[in-house]
């Protein structure tokens, strides 16, 4: 694929990333600057700016003297990412009670209806970017741009999750944080919020004490 000029820095870093999560680049595959620069047609140092932001984002590993290879995603890798999640999206549901107006309220439950209705129809790809989309509106409720940026490596991460929890479930959680939001009970939506990333990473802890967890990579709804 070569892109279209003019490409930054962010457009690379999204090819490479959109490749290792769909499998298309395979865990412990090298990638090289040069050989990527040329297919994409850009410059060495843009691929090299990339790969420092994928490497942060825990897709890419640099090894001394061999180079940068694709990460495994693995459930124990994931886990730690769940618990950094735990508390910046609990963060982010306390702070969202300051700034969210009656509109976004109203949205947000939107969503979570919008999910809810995906579930019954077991379209899973598009539950799970709806999902992204509901906790991602939150983060941005927060109005904190720091917040946001730290959040960026899991929710990439997150990216190689498919829900597998009661969806009935999820949707009570759901609605449970945006009643907290709306009431204003910061306390209450922190808790929630944690409680929901909690009981996500419990999830993936069982399916891999039982062998089952497979990192799946799931296309954000604009893709």
């Amino acid at each position: 694929m070569v892109m279209q000029a003019p490409v930054g820095r962010h457009q690379v870093r999204e090819e490479i990333q959109r490749r290792i999560l769909s499998g298309e680049s395979q865990p412990g595959e090298r990638l090289t600057q040069q050989s990527l620069a040329k297919e994409l047609g850009v410059a060495q140092g843009t691929v090299r700016e990339s790969l420092l932001e994928l490497q942060w984002l825990g897709l890419v590993e640099s090894i001394d003297r061999l180079g940068v290879f694709v990460q495994k995603l693995d459930a124990a890798h994931i886990c730690e990412a769940y618990q950094v999640r735990e508390f910046l999206e609990g963060l982010a549901a306390r702070l969202a009670c300051e700034h969210t107006s009656r509109a976004d309220v109203a949205s947000l439950r939107k969503m979570a209806n919008h999910i809810w209705e995906l579930s019954k129809e077991k379209k899973e790809e598009e539950m799970g970017a709806a999902d992204r989309a509901f906790h991602l509106q939150i983060m941005n409720l927060s109005r904190n741009k720091v917040l946001l940026r730290l959040a960026e490596g899991y929710r990439v991460l997150g990216m190689a999750v498919r829900a597998s929890r009661d969806p009935q479930d999820v949707y009570n959680e759901h609605l449970q944080i945006v009643d907290a939001i709306d009431q204003n009970k910061p306390d209450e939506a922190e808790r929630l919020m944690r409680h929901h990333v909690v009981e996500a990473r419990r999830m993936i802890e069982q399916q891999a004490a039982k062998h089952e967890f497979a990192a799946k990579w799931v296309p954000d709804a604009r893709e």
